[in-house]
This record gives C-alpha cells, structure tokens and sequence, in this order.
C-alpha cells in the first residue's frame, strides 16, 4: 500500500516529539503504525527515514559541538581543541557497543516492530527507569572525568533501545546517571553519539530496501514526514534539556506506564 501524505506528516509529527523525550519514538511508531488501516513499509525503511529527520534537527541544534569536533582534528589550539577531540573519542568509543549490536541482532530487533504486547512491556520498563533515575543523587563527573567504560556502558544502552519502546535516550541517560555523570552534559552526550547509530542505520536500511521505495510516488510521504520530524524534534531536544535540569523525569515515567499500560490492552484485545 502506498503510504498518503496524511499519515507520513501525522507520523513524523509523533517520531519528532517523542524521539528525544525518553518516552520512546520506536515504540509511539509501533503503536501508531498498528492503528493506521494497511500501513506497510519495506523492513523498518520509512521508521528510519524519520528518524533521519530527527537527526537533521540534533545536528542543527548541537551545530557547534559538531564544528569543534571538526576544527579539533587540524587545530593547533590546544585547550579548546583538546576538550573537543576528547569528546568525539568518547563518541566513537561509545559507538562501537551500538554498532555490534545492531549489525548482530538487526533482523531480531526489526521483527520486534509488529509486537505490540512486547511495546507494552518496554514502555513500562522505560517508565521504571525514568522513576528511579529521578531519585540518583550523585556528584556529577563532566567531560573531563569520562573514563572509556563509561562511554562503553552508555554506547551498550544505546544499542539496546533498538527494541521498541525502549527508550534510547531514556536508556543512556539513566545509564549515564547512573555512573554519576552530570546530568546536562550526559543529556550532551546522548544526543551527540545518536548521530553516528541513525545514520548508520539509515544507510543499512535504505541499502536493503532502495528498490522497495523507489517509486517516485512514495518519495513526497517519506519528504513530509521528515521534514516534520526535523522541525518538531527540534523542539523536543530544548524540552528534554529543562526537564533534565530540574530532574523532572518522572513525568515521563507516568506517561510510559499508561501507554504500556494501553499497548497491552490493545494487544490482548486485537
């Protein structure tokens, strides 16, 4: 079935708003996807074209992280360009978990996108990490006090919210807490090391499943829900940034809980 431009823009809407609040995108899709009438897309292809849309919106909002990351490469200023060489290492270290993991269970994780009774169960998993993740009171550790195995535990959370409904920044910023990492440089973080992990997927996608999108009909859909993911991801991304200030997250617990809550009713009732 050719996907409209209705529900391409309603379902770019919901990836951009829940893909970095930690109430997870992938699963908010499942659920969204299982009401829309013939919904079918090739593999996972047009769930990871929105989240190119949300990577667009990091890139642009973490714009100058990204340029000092770039200038640290050739800069002979030592001080600023050492904290950011510093920073993109641990990035690639944290990386390297999230790779493995997906290119090991691509296929199991893809097969978990039409389990709504298994949406459930993470969405409340995600909710019991976002409570007690509110109630971690640790001295905070900045860039400076990152050691590799922290970036290698965040990397290894990261790589597991490729299941619906767990959510990746939920999963890393509870992980990062954790730690005892700062919470607003963990949040930093987070969003910064989801670049390398969706273009990469992005690229396995549209590599499998090209010719299944090709048709220049199906070209305007997929346009409109990423641009609509990129322009509503941008917004979430300051949202999650205040929320994590104020140690807020247990709104989201709430939330999770009664969305897992209503996947599994409508699991049990389909």
């Amino acid at each position: 079935m050719l996907l409209s431009l209705i529900p391409a823009l309603l379902l770019g809407l919901l990836q951009g708003i829940t893909e970095f609040l930690p109430i997870s995108s992938s699963g908010h899709l499942v659920l969204a996807q299982s009401l829309i009438p013939g919904f079918h897309q090739p593999g996972v292809l047009f769930d990871v074209a929105l989240h190119l849309g949300t990577l667009v919106a990091v890139c642009i909002y973490f714009r100058k992280d990204l340029w000092g990351m770039t200038l640290s490469l050739v800069s002979a200023e030592q001080a600023k360009a050492g904290a950011s060489r510093r920073l993109l290492w641990l990035l690639i270290i944290g990386s390297v978990p999230t790779v493995i993991i997906g290119l090991l269970f691509r296929k199991q994780f893809e097969a978990m996108f039409h389990d709504i009774y298994g949406a459930g169960v993470w969405f409340i998993i995600t909710g019991i990490l976002l409570f007690i993740t509110d109630r971690v009171v640790r001295q905070g550790r900045d860039l400076t006090e990152m050691r590799v195995s922290d970036a290698l535990v965040i990397g290894f959370a990261q790589g597991l919210s490729i299941i619906p409904a767990l959510s990746r920044s939920g999963a890393t910023i509870a992980a990062g807490v954790f730690l005892g990492l700062e919470r607003e440089f963990l949040v930093r973080y987070s969003f910064l090391l989801s670049i390398p992990a969706v273009a990469g997927a992005f690229v396995l996608e549209f590599a499998a499943h090209w010719q299944d999108a090709a048709p220049s009909a199906h070209l305007p859909a997929y346009g409109v829900g990423i641009v609509a993911a990129a322009i509503t991801g941008y917004w979430s991304i300051a949202v999650l940034l205040q929320m994590t200030r104020s140690r807020r997250l247990s709104v989201f617990a709430y939330y999770c809980w009664v969305v897992g809550a209503l996947a599994l009713f409508l699991a049990m009732n389909r």
